[in-house]
């Protein structure tokens, strides 16, 4: 592989790497048809690396930024374990099964949750990050 071969390398979830190719890959697909704004903090526990702060703010329906670190004002905050975050993004876990179950816990405006399961189920956030996914490391 050489240098400027990026889509074939493995990232790592919840890498910096991860998250801000994450970023890129939304932002760049087409734009959907929800119009939410949501400003989102996760605190994954028992992560490889111990506890992890990281966050996704979405405008308009697109995921324009995940970073690790925490947000100033986030309208929600979802603490889960690593694995059940790992079990949403690879598809196995369904937002509303984690929530109604107890596996996400959440505090803050429970409407913008609402916006933001209405963003995931268009699919738009699945098929721009499908690639990544594939090469990610969990």
């Amino acid at each position: 592989m050489t240098a400027g071969t990026n889509a074939a390398r493995t990232v790592h979830y919840l890498s910096d790497e991860y998250l801000a190719e994450l970023s890129r890959l939304t932002t760049a697909a087409p734009a959907p048809p929800a119009r939410a704004d949501v400003r989102l903090q996760f605190h994954a526990t028992d992560t490889p690396e111990g506890e992890i702060d990281h966050y996704w703010v979405v405008r308009r329906g697109t995921l324009t930024r995940a970073a690790r670190g925490r947000l100033e004002t986030p309208d929600l905050t979802i603490t889960a374990t690593y694995a059940d975050l790992v079990a949403f993004q690879t598809g196995e876990l369904h937002v509303a099964t984690a929530l109604v179950t107890g596996r996400f816990a959440v505090e803050g405006d429970k409407a913008k949750l609402l916006e933001l399961m209405l963003v995931l189920q268009t699919g738009h956030y699945a098929r721009a990050a499908a690639a990544l996914w594939e090469r990610t490391q969990w």
